[in-house]
């Protein structure tokens, strides 16, 4: 065997076989280390980690019996050689729960010894070799134009400097370091909230046979304005390996005309409320949910004449003015919308009738008291109210509703009807 870069640490307590291996192996390994006893050699293992250890399994010392379980902690994987120099089955069995990689028996024929050391050679270089391409592979993806990262079985096993920095971390080794990982930061997944680890949104990425695009919002602690930015999701499996890379490509200029161009096709462009469609599809989703729901749909009062009085144009000003004040004085949780013309509605969930009816009365004050552009004269609103049924359909609910808007109109106006 050809005199090879490895290191080798010969553990043993007779003087005379240490010495006769030691020489014997410095004829093959580049670097050869010896140990008298247990302590020193759990010290010189732990301090040169040595590519092979040739150790006693009856070492002196206190540590002498443990010497090998001591180093396999220290090294789940470090190629271990034991020796002994009587058969004892109970102790041969104690040490191959260990998981050594070769028993021989002293004094070693150096023909067996060499063949042992060949075998843990082989993955020692093997081990370099993948270590090297790992190297390589990290190297290269620092070098993408683009935040990436390594994923092996659902973890993320490197990220690249550009999505580290992101992130608002020098490199993988700082995130590794404070055990974060990119899904911690992962807000959104698909327009959902997310809050499923790396795990999750690896599958859902790696799971969907359509290969749809996947759009990801992640925090960037160092935007001063919080703003999470969307990026897309591709992954490509790496040849001959059982790692995947994921990029990840800013499209938040994309999504944001996206979000505008479904706004506007969701909501009335003069008083940005929602408009009857979106709203329709919104009531449907919540009634499909089980719990109270209200409405309180509402007309302003002789707004024609407002129009023929004062112009179109002090019209809109009401309009817009009205859905601002209407949103000021209704929970986030509650939507507003454009019935139609002058008329507006407002969806309550989670509101039984009494919280809807004070509702109603506080926007029905808070119209008739505001002042209006351009219109020098009180302008008041009559409102309906209604709460969801057992059994009933959206377009129930919004007759019952419309119908109690009617019967305010008909008895006066300014005032709240329940439905």
């Amino acid at each position: 065997m050809p005199r090879q870069r490895l290191s080798i640490l010969v553990a043993l307590k007779d003087d005379f076989e240490r010495e006769r291996l030691t020489e014997l192996l410095s004829r093959t390994a580049s670097r050869v280390m010896a140990a008298p006893d247990a302590a020193a050699a759990l010290k010189r293992f732990r301090a040169e980690t040595p590519d092979v250890t040739l150790v006693d399994m009856h070492m002196t010392g206190p540590l002498g019996k443990s010497l090998v379980t001591h180093m396999r902690t220290e090294s789940e994987t470090a190629p271990l050689i034991v020796l002994y120099d009587q058969y004892n089955p109970k102790q041969l069995l104690e040490v191959m729960e260990q998981n050594a990689d070769a028993f021989l028996q002293s004094p070693v024929e150096p023909e067996r010894l060499l063949v042992a050391l060949r075998r843990c050679a082989r993955a020692v270089f093997l081990r370099r070799k993948l270590e090297q391409a790992d190297h390589d592979l990290r190297r290269l993806l620092d070098a993408f134009p683009s935040m990436a990262l390594l994923e092996n079985g659902g973890r993320v096993t490197y990220t690249n400097r550009r999505l580290a920095n992101y992130l608002g971390y020098e490199d993988h080794e700082a995130m590794t370091a404070d055990n974060a990982a990119p899904g911690d930061f992962m807000e959104r997944l698909n327009g959902d909230i997310y809050e499923g680890g790396d795990e999750s949104w690896i599958k859902t990425v790696t799971d969907d046979n359509l290969d749809v695009d996947h759009i990801i919002h992640l925090e960037n602690p160092a935007n001063p304005t919080g703003r999470t930015a969307a990026f897309s999701v591709n992954y490509s499996s790496l040849p001959s390996s059982e790692l995947r890379m994921f990029s990840f490509h800013d499209v938040s200029a994309l999504e944001d005309e996206r979000l505008r161009l479904a706004d506007e096709a969701s909501t009335d462009p003069l008083t940005k409320a929602l408009n009857r469609r979106s709203f329709l599809a919104t009531l449907a989703q919540r009634m499909a949910v089980a719990g109270n729901l209200s409405l309180i749909m509402f007309d302003i009062d002789h707004f024609k004449s407002i129009n023929d009085t004062f112009g179109h144009d002090a019209g809109d000003n009401v309009l817009r003015e009205l859905a601002a004040l209407v949103r000021e004085n209704i929970r986030e949780t509650d939507a507003l919308a454009r019935w139609g013309g002058e008329e507006f509605m407002v969806m309550l969930p989670a509101s039984d009738l009494s919280r809807a009816k004070e509702a109603a009365e506080r926007l029905r004050e808070a119209i008739s008291e505001t002042e209006f552009t351009d219109v020098p004269r009180q302008v008041t609103s009559s409102f309906g109210v209604a709460l969801r049924g057992p059994g009933e359909t959206p377009d129930d609910l919004i007759k019952r509703t419309d119908e109690a808007l009617y019967e305010a109109k008909e008895t006066g106006r300014n005032k709240v009807v329940i439905g």
